[in-house]
C-alpha cells in the first residue's frame, strides 16, 4: 500500500503521468502541480499526481469524442 502523502521526485512523477520530466516541472512552475523544496529537490505528493493525472485523463476523454464527432462529421458530408 502506498500513502497518497508520499513524495514523489519530477522523474518519478513524469513515469506516472506518462510525459516528459520537463513537462512535469513546467506544469511545477505554472502552478497546475503542487510541490515543495527540499535542499535543491522537487517533491511531489502522490495524491496531486494523481489528481492531476485524472485531470488530464478527463480531458483526453472529451478531446477523443470531440475527434470522432469531427469525423462522423466530415465523413456524413455531402456537398
Amino acid at each position: 500500500m502506498v500513502a497518497e502523502d508520499q513524495g514523489l521526485s519530477p522523474t518519478m512523477v513524469s513515469e506516472v503521468l506518462g510525459i516528459s520530466r520537463s513537462l512535469v516541472v513546467h506544469r511545477m512552475e505554472i502552478g497546475d502541480l503542487p510541490f515543495r523544496t527540499v535542499g535543491t529537490h522537487r517533491i511531489v505528493r502522490l495524491k496531486d499526481v494523481l489528481e492531476l493525472k485524472h485531470q488530464l485523463d478527463i480531458r483526453q476523454k472529451a478531446l477523443d469524442a470531440l475527434a470522432e464527432v469531427t469525423e462522423d462529421l466530415i465523413a456524413n458530408h455531402v456537398d
